[in-house]
């Protein structure tokens, strides 16, 4: 789902970060840093997310469906929290901050087809649903649009 890696970058930082000197190879070791950092993150959120859809989809009452959208919850809050806690190179802070605000926008639908699913109105947890579906296609798109930001910046940091 969000497979947007920054795997090869890093190898190609990590090339350049060799043979750099200076201040410019201190900038590179910390934009790595950086790159193996999120990428953790990532990593082990689409983990996690593919499980929580294993979980929705096997999910037949609406208790499983409301136990599995908690713990989605969570996780985006998680991600969102462990992304906080990430220093960004100066190059990549912008787009940093957007990959932030990405994972913070999608709590919102979540939290609304939450409250459906707890008071059970079928109606209301059914456009709930729509709408975070819906947000999670925008969600992707800002993020791997944060993650090509950054890529960018980062190339840019070894030329």
């Amino acid at each position: 789902m969000l497979r947007r890696s920054l795997v090869l970058l890093l190898a190609v930082l990590a090339a350049i970060g060799a043979t750099g000197c200076g201040g410019q190879a201190e900038e590179v070791r910390e934009a790595n840093a950086y790159a193996e950092r999120v990428n953790a993150i990532q990593a082990a959120f689409e983990r996690d997310l593919a499980t929580l859809n294993r979980t929705v989809s096997a999910a037949r009452e609406r208790q499983d469906v409301a136990d599995a959208a908690a713990r989605l919850q969570r996780r985006i809050d998680g991600v969102r929290r462990e992304l906080e806690e990430v220093r960004p190179p100066a190059a990549v802070a912008g787009a940093h901050r957007s990959l932030i605000a990405a994972f913070q926008q999608w709590s919102a639908p979540l939290r609304e087809f939450r409250r459906s699913l707890r008071r059970r109105d079928v109606q209301a947890a059914l456009r709930a649903k729509v709408r975070f579906d819906s947000e999670s296609g925008a969600v992707v798109e800002r993020v791997n649009d944060a993650r090509r930001r950054i890529n960018e910046a980062l190339r840019d940091l070894s030329d």
